[in-house]
């Protein structure tokens, strides 16, 4: 059992760690979205600008545009962005929740404006809600299931060892831990008893500890998880050779495919 809980503080710390190296980090306040009285004329002017802009637009992007005599007119001229607006709506980016107020309206209208009036900000917003929804099942469901390899026994006397396998974990504990009560499945090689190995299947149950994140090949995201697990040998005699019982306490990694 101390072995047991040495190597799980040591992977835990391994993995906080890792959490902790972070570079290039930008610092950012609330100081850094304030806006002195010429810039805030300025946001006022430009919205006002861009908004007549866009009803002129609106009635006249496909059609010529004529004046009150039915003659041909000038197009009306988009109004040009602020220099400094761009910079303070990446800055907003990095607020969450996102501060309300003049300056997060004007960098909705800069969105739109961006995409040539084509993509509204606010419909542009409840479709990636709307995705999210439909793919938060699909997603929620994988980061559950995961795949098994690598594992060992606690006791090296017993010489167990498991290739592969799969389980499926209940919701998560504190955003790290997950447990697997539903058994799963793990392909076992244990000794025959001969002097010689055989392949045995076993049910498992236990705990995965979330250690850090990764990527699979063509930018597939995944997981890689610690794992403390009890295995019961399905074939009897079998068990038996392994140390006198059905059980076996194994540690090991497991992986799955969602962040």
């Amino acid at each position: 059992m101390k072995k047991t809980l040495l190597v799980m503080l040591a992977l835990l710390v391994s993995s906080y760690a890792h959490a902790q190296e972070v570079s290039d980090v930008r610092v950012v306040s609330d100081q850094d979205l304030q806006l002195d009285t010429v810039e805030q004329q300025a946001l006022t002017d430009w919205t006002k600008n861009v908004k007549n802009y866009l009803k002129w637009y609106e009635r006249n992007r496909n059609r010529i545009a004529r004046n009150y005599f039915g003659f041909t007119s000038d197009r009306e001229q988009i109004p040009p962005v602020p220099e400094w607006l761009p910079a303070k709506c990446d800055l907003m980016g990095d607020f969450v929740p996102t501060p309300r107020g003049p300056l997060h309206d004007g960098c909705e209208l800069l969105s739109y404006y961006r995409s040539d009036f084509t993509i509204d900000p606010t419909a542009q917003q409840a479709l990636v809600t709307q995705k999210q929804n439909e793919q938060d099942p699909h997603s929620s469901f994988w980061k559950h299931v995961h795949l098994d390899a690598g594992w060992s026994s606690l006791d090296y006397r017993l010489h167990t060892y498991g290739l592969v396998g799969v389980h499926v974990t209940l919701p998560e504990l504190a955003k790290r831990v997950q447990i697997f009560l539903p058994p799963g499945f793990l392909l076992l090689s244990v000794p025959n008893g001969r002097g010689g190995r055989e392949l045995q299947p076993a049910a498992t149950i236990g705990v995965s500890i979330k250690m850090f994140q990764f990527e699979f090949p063509q930018r597939k995201q995944g997981t890689a998880f610690f794992n403390l697990a009890k295995a019961y040998v399905l074939n009897h005699e079998s068990a038996m050779r392994t140390g006198g019982n059905a059980a076996v306490d194994l540690v090991g990694l497991s992986f799955s495919w969602a962040p």
